[in-house]
């Protein structure tokens, strides 16, 4: 399936491999050998996910378009602190949950912290530094061509893999591909949604690259400078990734070991003067949440950043640091994903709407946000965007006491007893068993006992399955689940990706199975409208219908993660979407170390 709006009569479901974006644990890495900088280290591979065959279907006449803006941009140099110049040398400690028991960056963006390693291996052909500016990087310059319906780059010559062939055209059209899932039918979870806006794309010569569009749109650069849209040399096998990374990127692997830490040192044959600054940089593999934070304020780590926040206490101690001018402390902008039960509509037994009502009516949200696990704060949220975000679509007193499931105290009674008759109106008077999976490390996992005692009252039974990442990543994407609790933080801010990326027909991460064509015609006018306020009333619609009227998943608050780094690291930019997802600042090539 190529775009959701040409294919709207087809209702049916393409699985395409889609992950949890990093709030929860990634697959444990298997053994590998040590290596050099230059060799070849050896992963075990990772579970390999299923895919369908595309639909096809009726094409349906989008309506107006943004126009995106290119930036004709060289590869820029970073702007120093006033008074400070960057200074080469030193070494980045970084710790985080877990490490990818592979180097495919495009697929393995379900692992908890993936953007640490990835994304120092590799490129991208746009680039996001700071704020909501699209840079080149593989590019000396990019622009429009019929009517913005065409974007034409053209690439810089002499970069080289590390391995040691030039970058063109053709690999850039290969990484595309690959994302899009043309390549082996394996969609990228993160970057995967572009493959609805691409009609074709060509290569004119060895560095100019034309993608043509279905029509404008401002979304695709975004996507493009996603943290997971990275390049790979033309050919590279999915089982390549297993024994080597195949980029061009800032760092080389010089050390692996297993479950435990990757150490990655400069690449001497960088494509951008003087950069990388770092020698090294070693990455540490800490399970617990609390230790990774703990790591950091005891200066064993330089930089850590999380999509949930530490314990209160920690958060005081940080804070305290960061008034001391010892560490900087920056929150996340709060939307930065979503969280909920997620059920399978597509099968038994949640193809019954009453259940799925059931299980909205019987959370208790006021015990599901991380307040209530002595973590603060949490925000209510329906599709992803809280009430401070640019895209929220209602105040959280429209959601607490208003909204189907989120009732306090005598409202939150009233709805258990409706859940108890609507499973019993579903078919099951003396209730029904069924299982729920859920990955360690994540901090979801602090919530499925809860989950599994509201539910009990009435007459859902759950068996917990606490699963690996690998397995998880196989089971959403093969659907074969029933239910799930989970975390999802999204690249961007933009609702294309938060609606296109997961609840339009044949999405990428379309977890749940679901399908409703007024979705997808909704999703065809937001995507093209260029009017915010409209953008916003559409995205509304499609809210009210996903969550409201067909609850394709039963929202519960969303954390505000938090980051934090010694003062010592210099060159941290922050870019548009959430801080761990800004290519740039996780490239790490223009990071340095004050001493």
């Amino acid at each position: 399936m190529r775009v959701y709006w040409r294919f709207l009569s087809s209702m049916i479901l393409v699985p395409a491999l889609a992950f949890l974006l990093a709030c929860g644990p990634g697959a444990e890495p298997t053994p590998t050998a040590t290596v050099a900088p230059t060799a070849t280290p050896t992963l075990a591979p990772a579970a390999t996910p299923t895919s369908a065959a595309p639909a096809t279907a009726t094409p349906t006449r989008p309506g107006p378009t943004a126009t995106p803006t290119p930036t004709a941009v060289a590869v820029a140099t970073p702007t120093p602190t006033p008074g400070k110049q960057p200074k080469r040398g030193g070494t980045l400690r970084w710790g985080g949950t877990s490490l990818p028991p592979n180097f495919d960056a495009q697929l393995l963006s379900a692992s908890s912290d993936f953007f640490m390693s990835g994304s120092k291996l590799y490129n991208n052909l746009l680039v996001n530094y700071v704020g909501e500016v699209t840079e080149c990087e593989v590019c000396s310059e990019w622009h429009l061509e019929n009517n913005g319906k065409a974007v034409v780059f053209t690439l810089i010559k002499g970069i080289k893999f590390q391995t040691g062939q030039e970058l063109t055209s053709a690999d850039v059209k290969y990484s595309l591909r690959m994302i899009m899932g043309d390549v082996d039918g394996i969609v990228s979870p993160r970057s995967g949604v572009v493959k609805e806006y691409i009609e074709s794309i060509e290569t004119p010569d060895k560095y100019t690259l034309r993608i043509n569009l279905i029509r404008p749109s401002p979304f695709v650069p975004k996507i493009l400078a996603n943290i997971s849209s990275v390049i790979y040399r033309d050919g590279t096998a999915r089982e390549d990734f297993k024994k080597a990374p195949a980029g061009s990127g800032p760092f080389l692997v010089d050390k692996i070991t297993p479950g435990a830490s990757w150490s990655l040192v400069r690449n001497p044959n960088y494509f951008k003067p003087g950069q990388p600054y770092l020698d090294k940089v070693e990455l540490t593999q800490i399970v617990e949440e609390s230790t990774k934070f703990a790591a950091v304020m005891t200066g064993r780590s330089d930089l850590t950043m999380s999509g949930a926040p530490p314990p209160d206490q920690y958060v005081t101690l940080f804070k305290q640091m960061a008034a001391e001018g010892k560490i900087t402390f920056y929150p996340y902008t709060h939307g930065v994903g979503f969280v909920g039960v997620w059920m399978v509509v597509t099968k038994s037994p949640f193809d019954n709407l009453k259940l799925r009502q059931a299980v909205n009516l019987a959370l208790d949200r006021t015990r599901l946000g991380l307040a209530s696990w002595g973590i603060a704060p949490h925000y209510p949220q329906l599709l992803r965007y809280t009430e401070d975000s640019p895209y929220s679509t209602r105040p959280g007193s429209e959601i607490w006491d208003v909204v189907p499931g989120w009732g306090t105290v005598a409202k939150k009674a009233q709805e258990v007893e409706q859940a108890k008759q609507l499973v019993k109106d579903a078919g099951y008077p003396n209730g029904l068993d069924t299982e729920l999976i859920f990955k360690t490390g994540s901090y979801t996992a602090r919530g499925v006992e809860e989950i599994q005692k509201q539910l009990a009252p009435i007459g859902i039974r759950i068996n917990l399955n606490l699963v690996s990442g690998s397995a998880w990543q196989e089971r959403v994407t093969a659907l074969t689940y029933t239910m799930q609790y989970t975390f999802v933080g999204l690249g961007t801010a933009d609702p294309d990706e938060t609606v296109g990326g997961f609840w339009v027909t044949g999405a990428p991460s379309n977890w749940a199975g679901y399908s409703n064509p007024e979705v997808d015609k909704l999703f065809v006018q937001m995507s093209s409208e260029p009017d915010f306020a409209k953008r916003k009333q559409l995205l509304r619609q499609i809210e009210d219908i996903v969550v409201l009227k067909d609850i394709g998943y039963a929202p519960s608050p969303s954390p505000a993660g938090l980051a934090f780094w010694w003062k010592r690291l210099q060159g941290v930019t922050i870019g548009g979407g959430p801080l761990n997802f800004s290519s740039g600042l996780t490239r790490g090539d223009r990071l340095w170390i004050e001493e």
